[in-house]
């Protein structure tokens, strides 16, 4: 059975829409005092001639939207910029290199521009792309990184045919540091309660209304559903899950059938298994384990009841700690189905 690497990590793909600058070029020159810039919530230190302005924006994303925080300063007619985009632990466990493809095809095409030329980068440990691009007005240097599921940006924009001497100057000075999680924008207030499932046999605690979402898994004895509830939590985000793989699997080792829903999830994150061990629900058999990628941490407890996979995962940044993470597990129970 293939199904366990596909039905364990619940991600759609990522794909960044850039949210450009609609800029009014000024032809007045402007007095340079370049100076060290800091933002300890996003986690950034750049050089700026000047107080960058600063702004939101929300960002749709598939079927959710992000919010958007840009810097920018000026210097005479070129603009320089810095977007911040915190995917949580959604970004951290998708694949940094697909989120970076679709920022750099999101601002080329949203600017209506033609690549002129590209690499790949890293800053520090992170993945990272550079280009270079031109509509018929500007002309765009950007470099862009991806970080423990935070999208950097950062851009020097200039009129066709004006070069600017120090945008090599403030592209080099973007560094990035660690972040201040109480700085940054809070969750709604958590109201912790039970979510009852009477139709997929569970209960498990949520601390908001979860987003419900249903899905066909192609398995090896044919395609079947995968019900999936999702809610975020400070500091990660959690899923319950459940797929019933019918007769199909039940001839199957239950430790083999865990075995493989854990070793899918691990090649999913493109990570590594830093703990597991065997567990129960009653008389069914489970299995809990963590596992890390170089973005993010999972924490997970997958049961075999009868021929029905239920999965608890927490996902959360490399260097974020998810406080709620064994009251989430813990409060998974089993129940007798019967209508919702």
């Amino acid at each position: 059975m293939r199904t366990m690497h596909k039905t364990f990590i619940l991600l759609c793909p990522l794909f960044a829409v850039l949210g450009l600058l609609s800029l009014a070029i000024t032809g007045g020159a402007q007095t340079a005092s370049w100076q060290p810039y800091s933002n300890a919530s996003d986690g950034f230190r750049v050089l700026f001639p000047s107080d960058p302005e600063v702004s939101k924006n929300s960002v749709p994303v598939d079927a959710d939207s992000y919010e958007l925080r840009s810097y920018v300063a000026t210097v005479g007619s070129t603009a320089l910029y810095v977007g911040v985009c915190d995917y949580g632990a959604k970004g951290a466990l998708a694949d940094p290199e697909a989120v970076l493809k679709g920022a750099r095809d999101g601002a080329v095409q949203h600017t209506n521009a033609h690549m002129l030329s590209e690499k790949p980068i890293t800053l520090d440990t992170n993945k990272g792309v550079e280009f270079v691009a031109e509509n018929d007005k500007l002309h765009f240097t950007v470099r862009m990184y991806m970080a423990g599921g935070v999208l950097y940006q950062t851009m020097v924009i200039s009129p066709l045919g004006e070069s600017f001497p120090e945008a090599a100057r403030f592209m080099d000075s973007f560094a990035i540091l660690a972040r201040n999680q109480s700085a940054s924008a809070a969750l709604p207030a958590a109201n912790w309660k039970p979510y009852r499932y009477a139709a997929d046999g569970f209960s498990v605690s949520f601390p908001s209304v979860p987003k419900a979402e249903k899905q066909s898994i192609p398995t090896d004895s044919g395609a079947v559903s995968l019900q999936t509830y999702q809610s975020d939590d400070t500091g990660g985000t959690l899923i319950a899950a459940v797929c019933d793989y019918g007769p199909g699997a039940k001839d199957k080792d239950p430790d083999a059938l865990l075995d493989s829903a854990k070793s899918g999830a691990v090649t999913n994150i493109k990570g590594h298994l830093t703990s597991e061990k065997k567990i129960t629900l009653g008389a069914n058999h489970g299995l809990a384990f963590e596992a890390d990628s170089d973005n993010a941490h999972i924490s997970a407890r997958v049961y075999l009841v009868g021929t029905t996979l239920y999965q608890l995962i927490v996902a959360s940044p490399i260097a974020v700690n998810s406080a709620n993470s064994a009251r989430f597990l813990e409060s998974f129970q089993l129940i007798d189905h019967g209508p919702q």
